[in-house]
């Protein structure tokens, strides 16, 4: 470089300066451009400004003008003159007005020169100092709590007005991916407190842990069933590409496509059907299978649906009733089912017998309890109702309840008789002697199932094509499912064992705590040592208003409950 610092006109970067031919300079350039430097659109790094900025400063220490220096190095750098020029007025500019100066703030000219300094310019590598760190992670926690708008432009504003820390949106957009944060699309969740929802979590945890000891002492079989699909052109999301192509990474073709409805279940040994069977895609008929890989399914043998109309709770219980019970029979004589479930609404498909009395007139109410042969109720005032005036006026001269104490009559009675309000999957295993244990809400991590869908999947993607027919993926599906045998299903039930042991330890674990590991709390249950805190792991309903709830609503949290204080 000795030589090039006393060349006496260094903007045109000559054969004689450099010591190299003009192809050869060209060449450099060339690989420049091909790693993205120089190109239009591209953003220079604070790296690469601070280097070019040294590179004018030397060249004017040895004697070059400052518009001579500032055109050399940006021939050498493939940049513009302006960015560079840019990029000094940036670096001299003052990152605090007169008036922060006023207000006292810790940051002043010392750290101006250092390269260290969070707030400078070119700092990148370091990230935030240990309060700005502190204040995204509350800023970003409150957007989910509160589902406040947020972007680089608050969080930019919040770190000048509370730490006087003026940088710029770029910075904070860097900040936040080097903090582990990425921008996409919100996922809206039910309104459960977090305690709620870790105590729905020790209570999976303990029902599943129980039937662990039974599967393991030979009486019980777990049998983890879940419901999917897979787009017609499912292919892998990434690829490489050239940057320097215009096109870059265009792809022809889509990534969707119809859809491939899969259901199926899965227990230790592998997924739960009988080999050679192949079922089809009318559920009224029964195969020694729980298998369902189709684009239409149909359940009265005449109408087929799509993915949209299909999973419905009367094509749930024609599944249950035709594949799943007869495979379970076939393959696990004499032993009991612990069925793994999520929470989907067709799981919980309601009987013509379901009554839900929060959005229900007085007269549906007071028919209610004749079919039930209710003849009097006693309302809290000690009166007593008979049947004629259920319906009547709630006044003196008529006699009868308010709508609010009939509800609470309606109500009192359901929860003596559970039956009442028992979704038919409850049912039918009850019938059959079995026990449904339903996943917490949005905790995938506890269904293994999810896990072989991804395999499935993945194996899928990689066979993509862009002419692919229908057909063709649901075949490709089914081979890949084929592919699916014992020891991966051990390995993905083993991944969730983990996680549960990891919530066990955790400050959400509560009472669980103390055993550390899954295993621990099954070997208690053997030696029929439960002292687990009931009150720790039977959560309270969160508090709401009945008069903005809605029936669905108020029926779900009913059997959130109802489940979670069972055994």
């Amino acid at each position: 470089m000795g030589t090039l610092l006393n060349c006496c006109d260094l903007s045109c970067c000559c054969a004689e300066c450099t010591g190299l031919s003009s192809a050869q300079l060209n060449e450099l350039r060339e690989t420049l451009k091909h790693a993205g430097l120089g190109k239009q659109g591209h953003s220079r790094t604070p790296e690469e400004n601070a280097r070019a900025l040294l590179h004018v400063n030397q060249y004017q220490q040895a004697g070059m003008s400052f518009d001579a220096a500032i055109k050399a190095t940006a021939a050498a750098e493939v940049a513009s003159p302006a960015t560079l020029r840019a990029a000094l007025k940036e670096f001299q500019t003052p990152p605090e007005s007169d008036e922060c100066i006023e207000q006292e703030s810790k940051y002043t000219d010392a750290w101006w020169n250092d390269l260290s300094s969070p707030m400078h310019p070119f700092y990148h590598e370091c990230g935030p100092i240990l309060e700005a760190e502190l204040l995204i992670h509350r800023i970003v926690a409150q957007v989910q709590d509160e589902n406040i708008f947020e972007s680089c432009t608050t969080i930019r504003d919040a770190l000048k007005s509370e730490l006087t820390i003026n940088v710029s949106k770029s910075t904070v957009h860097r900040w936040l991916h080097a903090l582990g944060y990425q921008y996409g699309k919100k996922n809206f969740i039910n309104n459960q407190p977090q305690s709620y929802r870790n105590a729905l979590i020790r209570k999976y945890i303990y029902q599943y842990a129980r039937a662990l000891k039974e599967q393991e002492a030979g009486t019980a079989i777990i049998v983890y069933m879940d419901e999917s699909y897979i787009y017609q052109h499912h292919c892998s999301k990434s690829l490489w590409f050239s940057l320097s192509s215009s096109r870059k990474n265009d792809v022809r073709g889509d990534a969707s496509g119809q859809r491939i409805i899969i259901m199926h279940a899965m227990t230790k040994d592998g997924m739960l059907e009988v080999e050679g069977v192949e079922p089809s895609n009318i559920l009224a008929e029964l195969y020694e299978s729980c298998a369902l890989i189709f684009n239409e399914v149909s359940v009265d043998n005449i109408t087929p649906a799509d993915y949209h109309n299909t999973i419905n709770g009367d094509k749930f219980i024609g599944w249950m009733q035709q594949r799943l019970f007869p495979t379970f029979n076939k393959l696990y004589p004499g032993k009991k089912m612990y069925l793994i479930l999520d929470n989907a609404k067709y799981h919980h498909h309601r009987g013509p017998d379901w009554f839900a009395p929060y959005n229900k007139k007085k007269g549906q109410l007071a028919d209610f309890l004749r079919q039930r042969h209710v003849r009097s109720i006693t309302l809290d005032d000690g009166r007593v109702i008979p049947v004629s005036k259920f319906s009547a006026d709630a006044n003196k001269r008529a006699g009868g309840p308010t709508l609010a104490q009939l509800k609470k009559v309606v109500q009192k009675i359901i929860e003596q008789n559970p039956e009442i309000n028992t979704t038919v999957p409850q049912q039918l295993m009850n019938d059959h002697h079995y026990e449904l244990i339903y996943t917490p809400p949005y905790v995938s991590q506890l269904q293994p199932i999810e896990l072989i869908w991804a395999f499935t999947k993945s194996l899928v993607a990689r066979q993509s094509q862009r002419s692919r027919t229908m057909n063709e993926a649901a075949v490709q599906t089914r081979q890949a499912m084929d592919q699916v045998n014992q020891q991966l299903c051990l390995k993905v039930i083993h991944h969730c064992h983990k996680w549960v042991s990891s919530f066990m330890r955790s400050d959400s674990g509560g009472s669980l705590q103390q055993y550390q590991e899954l295993s621990a709390l099954i070997n208690a249950l053997k030696a029929n040592e439960e002292d687990v805190d009931p009150s720790d792991i039977t959560p309270d309903l969160p508090e709401t208003d009945a008069n903005e709830e809605d029936d669905d609503s108020k029926a779900q949290w009913n059997h959130q409950a109802t489940a979670a204080s069972a055994h």
